[in-house]
Formats: C-alpha cells, structure tokens, sequence
C-alpha cells in the first residue's frame, strides 16, 4: 500500500519566508511538500466518486490521486473504470469499528463511523510526512488551479499548517475539504479527534473537529495554525445552491460542495446544475 500511496503523491516546492533573529533580516526558503489528494470512499458513494473523478479529468487533476476504499466493491468499481492504481483498500486494523458499505444518510448510525474513518486515515498519511489534501467525494473540481490557490494561501501565513473549507462563515469548519501538513501540530490535532471521536456514540467528525480546533487553538485567527478558505471559491451547497451567492455575485467558484443536501436530493441536484458528468 505504501507504494500505491508514494506513486500518487504530488511533489510541490513551497516558498517560505520567515525572519531570521540571529541575522536581524528575513530569509526565504524552499521546502519540498509530498501532496496527496485523497477521499475515503465505500461503495454507497461509487457513483459520486466516479463524478469526482470525471470533475479531477475535466480540471486536468485525474493524474495523481487515491481513493482509500472501506470495502471491496469500491477497489472492484474503480478498477473496472481504469483506475485500479488509484485505489486501495483500507487495513481492517486502522478501523476503531466496523464500518456500512451503502450509503449513509447524514446523521444516521452508519454515518458517524465512515467519518471517523476519514479521520484515521488522514492521521496515518501524515506520520508518512504527507501534506493531506482531503476532499468528500460529493465535490466538483471546476478549476486546475485550486492545488495552487490553497497552497499559496497557505505560504502567504507564516505557521499556516491546516487550511479549511467552511461549514458556518467564519465560525465553523467542513470537515469535507482541507490540506494539512504533517507536522507535530497537526498530529497531536489529529490524535485529539481521534480521541475524541472514539469517546462519543453522538457526535459527527465535523462537530468533534471544531471542537477540538477551539479548545486547542486561539480564537484570532491570525494567531492560530489554521486558515479559513474563501467561501465564495469554496462554497459549500447552502452557498451555491440554495442562496447562489458566488454566481449572483459574478464570482466563479474553484469547487462546489454539494452538502446541505440529504438522500437523493444531492444527485438531483447537481444534475439540475450540470454539474453530474458520469453517465454510469
């Protein structure tokens, strides 16, 4: 597995600047990132999955990538479409408990645990000295360039280790779409949700995050190891589907999250949008 993660990492060169005490000036300096771009999939979520990837090939992103699977009919699926090298299915050791392979309605019995498993394998990947890329696979990529943007967002902040999509303007964080770096931040981050994660029968990954995130960090956002991304270029479904801020606001989004939208209603809606491009 440790090589299907490696040929699928993206190796980008950060820019850093920081001020250099000892020398009384500021220095820049290069680091190397190993980016992986990954979601955590079972099979209920093929079919959003398959246009996930159509949306990674339309924005020229399809090339790198990897789908950790929670069953098999998710490794047997993406095979079958050509992107066998692209999938790989989950240790059953990394589990804290057994997961659904259907699809989970938000909120349900089944729902809590496959988000906690998201959460697992983030950790994992960033003990591999991987900056995670996590993304749901109810997304739409709608540009080549949203690697780039996050990545300069977060090198414009000195100390940004974590960027995230919003749930809530400015309040609260989607837990569907952020990069993480490895670092000894993040990791002890992790490792608190994970914790967290495993001590409640109620809680989502989303609500446990952002409590973890306000009790570990400060309130100032300048101050904190975290950025929040744009939400007018990364909204989320109650932005562009229900209220159609960015588009009403002239503003093309890089991504579109179809949350906020429950069953059926989350197809139907993004085929009603044009943005459902797989017709299997």
């Amino acid at each position: 597995m440790i090589t299907t993660i490696l040929n699928n990492v993206i190796v980008e060169q950060e820019t850093i600047k920081q001020y250099d005490a000892k020398e009384q000036k500021k220095i820049t300096k290069k680091q190397q990132l190993n980016v992986l771009l990954t979601a955590v999939v079972n099979s209920g979520m093929l079919d959003y999955t398959y246009n996930w990837i159509e949306s990674l090939k339309r924005t020229n992103q399809d090339d790198r990538f990897l789908v950790f699977a929670i069953d098999q009919g998710v490794v047997d699926g993406l095979t079958k479409k050509g992107y066998g090298r692209q999938v790989t299915m989950i240790p059953n050791d990394w589990f804290h408990v057994p997961l659904a392979s259907d699809f989970a309605l938000w909120k349900s019995s089944d729902y809590r645990p496959i988000t906690h498993a998201k959460t697992l394998v983030v950790e994992r990947l960033l003990y591999l000295d991987i900056t995670v890329w996590f993304t749901d696979v109810d997304i739409v990529f709608l540009s080549p360039h949203i690697r780039e943007t996050i990545l300069t967002q977060m090198a414009q902040r000195p100390n940004t280790d974590v960027a995230f999509s919003q749930e809530v303007d400015y309040r609260t964080v989607n837990s569907g779409f952020y990069m993480i770096k490895p670092t000894i931040v993040t990791k002890q981050f992790m490792g608190r949700v994970i914790q967290a994660q495993d001590a409640t029968e109620v809680l989502t990954q989303q609500k446990v995050m952002n409590s973890v995130l306000k009790s570990m960090f400060p309130r100032d956002l300048l101050h904190s190891p975290y950025r929040l991304l744009d939400m007018m270029l990364f909204p989320n479904g109650n932005y562009y589907f229900r209220m159609n801020l960015p588009l009403k606001l002239g503003i093309q989004p890089l991504m579109v999250h179809a949350n906020y939208l429950v069953g059926d209603k989350k197809k139907e809606t993004l085929i009603k949008a044009g943005l459902w491009y797989d017709s299997q």
